[in-house]
């Protein structure tokens, strides 16, 4: 490494090929990560629609490669300056071992933020329920999550090491009605499944809708099931326009469902 004794040495430096050939590593090592999320956002969006599922997966894989091409470009830097990293690394000893030691934490984030992800525990998007506050998960890393309250509107940044389980609020719903069993199936059919048209046409939170007929009899009477799907944090939304259509509908028809109708 060079001396730098005035500002002429400076000046000398600044025009080496040590410091040229950093600027270089720099603007490589930045081409590279950019270079790498473009794929990822390519590859991924090429094989999946969920924009959730994608979002996770880039942000999980391109931290880790974010580190290891951090970590590489120090190290060639070192180089090009004249340090003798295999000297350095050889003469750590007791600082090699505070080193590691100080990386243990990370390493376990890492490896819990990989492991969240094979075992799909949540991704971005995703509603669930953290220290009992129900939350969006609005980012996702090798290293961190990041949560956001739905009622507190707070956010919170946790170490993956520190998600050992985690509920993940349910998006598919069943809605039961119980009919008496003098009722008339078919007009019973024909008013449910104008139900289920109307909120497909209706209801833009809703992902999926469908009539799935009589479910079981019961001594009190005939439950149909209407089974939905839509985001989490859209389900009041929605069970309070299926029951506003529902109820428009059986007031036109005349047929009336009895009072154990419900939503689960």
């Amino acid at each position: 490494m060079q001396d730098i004794k005035d500002l002429g040495d400076l000046m000398k430096y600044f025009n080496s090929s040590a410091f040229i050939g950093s600027a270089v590593v720099v603007i490589i090592a930045s081409v590279l990560l950019w270079l790498i999320k473009q794929y990822l956002v390519k590859k991924v969006a090429y094989t999946t629609k969920d924009d959730q599922h994608k979002n996770t997966f880039i942000g999980m894989i391109f931290n880790v490669l974010q580190y290891l091409v951090i970590v590489l470009s120090v190290v060639i830097i070192m180089k090009l300056h004249g340090v003798d990293i295999a000297s350095i690394m050889a003469g750590l000893g007791i600082v090699g071992m505070i080193i590691g030691l100080a990386l243990q934490d990370t390493l376990k984030d890492i490896i819990s933020g990989i492991n969240i992800y094979n075992n799909n525990f949540y991704k971005v998007g995703d509603m669930v329920r953290w220290n009992d506050e129900e939350c969006d998960v609005k980012y996702f890393s090798a290293r961190v999550t990041k949560f956001q309250s739905l009622k507190t509107n707070s956010t919170y940044t946790v170490c993956n090491s520190q998600i050992h389980s985690i509920e993940k609020i349910k998006d598919r719903h069943i809605a039961t009605y119980l009919f008496p069993y003098d009722r008339d199936k078919e007009a019973i059919d024909a008013v449910m499944l104008k139900i289920a048209e109307r909120m497909k046409e209706e209801c833009k939170p809703l992902k999926n809708i469908r009539y799935d007929g009589i479910c079981s009899i019961e001594p009190t009477g005939v439950i149909y099931e209407i089974k939905y799907t839509c985001a989490a944090h859209k389900t009041e939304q929605v069970k309070d326009m299926l029951s506003a259509i529902s109820y428009e509908e059986f007031k036109k028809s005349g047929v009336a469902p009895g009072f154990s109708s419900m939503y689960k």
